[in-house]
Order: C-alpha cells, then sequence, then structure tokens
C-alpha cells in the first residue's frame, strides 16, 4: 500500500493527528527534522502501527520534505486512523 503523510517534527509527543482534505495523514513528530531523525522515527512509528517489519517501509519520496509518500509491504493491521 502507498500513503501519504505529512509530518510536523519537533511536536510535544508521536502520533497520529489528523487527515487533511487532500486525503494525506498529518504525523506529529517528537523528533527534530536533524540527520534524519525525524524520517527514522516516522518509520518505527507506522511499523509499530501497521505492526510491519520496518524493513518492509520505503520512504519512497519526501526524505528532506514534510509531505512524504511511503510504500508499506506486507502489513498485519490497519490502525483505526487508516481508511484505505
Amino acid at each position: 500500500m502507498i500513503i501519504t503523510v505529512r509530518v510536523v517534527p519537533r511536536s510535544s509527543r508521536t502520533g497520529f493527528h489528523s487527515v487533511m482534505e487532500n486525503g494525506s495523514y498529518k504525523i506529529r513528530l517528537k523528533a527534530p527534522p536533524v540527520d534524519g531523525k525525524a524520517n527514522d522515527e516516522l518509520l518505527s512509528w507506522l511499523s509499530g502501527e501497521f505492526l510491519a517489519d520496518r524493513s518492509s517501509i520505503r520512504l519512497i519520496s519526501g526524505r528532506s520534505s514534510r509531505t512524504k509518500t511511503l510504500e508499506i509491504r506486507d502489513p498485519s493491521a490497519k490502525p483505526a486512523w487508516y481508511d484505505g
């Protein structure tokens, strides 16, 4: 599956925030956008939410952007916030 997220780094906590008008998911990240820390936290958090191995989640685009497109292969679960 392919999902698009809009991240908000340096938030007070990591977690789902809302579904945006364009259908992407707003995700808050506690990590700062420095040295890939926010991307690492996003991948780890998504692996827990979808019960997927972290290696099965690939950042397709947006490595240095707040808007990111990700591929999640073989998720074992779909979180309540995901409507796809």
